[in-house]
């Protein structure tokens, strides 16, 4: 017998996650503020069981927190610490993963950076979420498609686990993103993992993140102190 009520569940709760999460993005949800689930509920017109897994899924990607007393908030930004620490892990990482695809030269993993690479061309930038959203999920799609196509299911589970892409777009509405460079570093990554060149790979992998990281210069985590 068909489950028409669950698979409508989850359509809502998808729909949910996705005008929470803008509104957290955009700071409409301060970092820190409390996320009334009954008040969400009566906004939305929903009941309360997409608004609780709506808010279960955004826990997990680390933009909200639950506790047993206070409920749901919106996460706190992470510190600028955190971030450095990120960004040494990611380059440990995806710098091994961008080498190990240029040797391999997996065809399929290619493809799919192709094709994200080409997603991010027509994207653009911006400060409001809906304006970054699909340039920072071509980004993610291409990152996470070399990470897979690397050959190592738990480096690239370990990374996608993070999140670095949402973290980092918490800071887009105090940094809004020129997305143009993006697209230059990541031509520049995919063209020497498709020429085999694993020198050239790393570097370029290398250069992007840390070009990434220095078009944050200048933010304060007002939230971290």
């Amino acid at each position: 017998m068909p489950r028409e009520t669950v698979i409508s569940r989850v359509a809502l709760a998808d729909q949910v996650v996705h005008v929470l999460q803008e509104r957290i993005l955009d700071r409409v949800y301060a970092p820190g503020a409390r996320l009334n689930i009954d008040a969400l509920a009566r906004e939305l017109d929903l009941s309360s069981t997409p608004i609780r897994e709506a808010l279960s899924r955004l826990s997990a990607k680390g933009l909200v927190t639950a506790s047993s007393f206070a409920g749901y908030s919106v996460a706190p930004v992470p510190s600028r610490a955190w971030f450095e620490q990120l960004l040494t892990y990611r380059i440990l990482t995806e710098g091994w993963a961008a080498r190990a695809l240029a040797k391999r030269r997996a065809p399929a993993p290619i493809a799919r950076m192709r094709q994200s690479l080409k997603a991010l061309e027509r994207a653009s930038g911006g400060r409001r979420a809906r304006d970054f959203i699909p340039a920072n999920k071509a980004d993610q799609a291409f990152h996470e498609a070399m990470l897979e196509g690397a050959g190592n299911a738990i480096l690239a589970e370990a990374v996608r686990n993070l999140h670095p892409h949402l973290h980092h777009a918490r800071l887009f509405a105090k940094v809004p993103q020129d997305i143009t460079p993006v697209k230059a570093e990541h031509r520049a990554i995919l063209e020497a993992i498709e020429a085999g060149d694993e020198d050239a790979a790393e570097r370029a992998l290398t250069a992007h993140l840390q070009a990434s990281w220095h078009r944050y210069d200048g933010w304060t985590a007002d939230e971290t102190g």
